[in-house]
């Protein structure tokens, strides 16, 4: 699916052996599935603790169905599609509850605030997390689209059995979603157009005297060897409007990020 390159055992060998009872066979076919989940999770839900625990929640489920998966489609397509039941039907999060109460949050700042002087990391922290915050705009089922579709390339022929419709209807639902990023964004971010006059620098200071940012513990830059655009195939299909292209690039730039407390949530032993 997504992966250009990953362990040399299969799938299909390791579900066996899984099923037979063989712990450590369960714990490698997780491992091969648990980062991708928990970066879909992250951007899907942005806050990392709810992520943390939708990751433990659906790989819980992955495992307690293991034994009823029939094969009848490549093992990705099943994991994904447990996952994307979960974060269509899950509670709804801190973030979406705050966004939702306080939609200010994320569109406050002062011009003065440019002047002030943040470390790279800080700045970083916060284009990644506005940039991810952008997908708020969008319901649920367009959030979802939009991460499996542009930011991890999912064609047409997965989407379509991910999201259990046909493979003309997926293509409408992402193009949808697209359109009502893009509307969402046009005028405000300062990275897909410097016209305007949203600048990571100028929010820093915000989200840091918000509360939004801890200068001493950032979690959205860290964890991570290489972003998203290193390990996920671009989609072939071509996407006329400029700003659409940039916002593609500006996820796929962002950081994909390897948690070590997923290992921890699950107890082979």
């Amino acid at each position: 699916m997504f992966l250009k390159k990953y362990d040399t055992y299969t799938d299909k060998i390791l579900i066996s052996e899984s099923v037979s009872g063989n712990t450590n066979s369960l714990s490698v076919l997780i491992k091969k599935h648990q980062d991708f989940i928990y970066n879909i999770s992250l951007r899907f839900f942005l806050n990392p603790e709810d992520a943390l625990d939708a990751t433990q929640d659906i790989l819980i489920k992955i495992i307690n169905n293991l034994k009823n998966f029939s094969g009848q489609s490549a093992f990705r397509t099943w994991v994904y599609r447990i996952a994307i039941n979960h974060y269509l039907n899950a509670p709804k999060s801190k973030t979406e509850r705050l966004l939702n109460d306080h939609p200010q949050q994320f569109s406050g700042f002062s011009d003065a605030d440019e002047r002030n002087s943040f470390s790279e990391e800080e700045v970083e922290e916060v284009r990644v997390l506005c940039s991810t915050a952008m997908l708020m705009c969008l319901n649920r089922e367009q959030r979802l689209l939009y991460i499996m579709g542009e930011v991890f390339g999912v064609d047409h022929n997965l989407g379509s059995q991910l999201f259990d419709v046909s493979k003309a209807n997926y293509r409408i639902k992402l193009h949808r979603a697209r359109l009502e990023l893009t509307n969402f964004v046009t005028g405000k971010c300062g990275i897909i157009n410097p016209k305007n006059p949203c600048r990571c620098p100028k929010k820093t200071r915000t989200f840091i005297n918000n509360g939004i940012i801890d200068k001493n513990n950032l979690r959205f830059t860290t964890d991570f060897k290489h972003t998203v655009a290193t390990i996920v195939e671009t989609q072939k299909e071509d996407i006329s409007d400029k700003i659409q292209l940039d916002l593609r690039e500006l996820f796929q730039n962002s950081p994909f990020q390897v948690k070590e407390e997923i290992d921890d949530l699950l107890n082979f032993s």
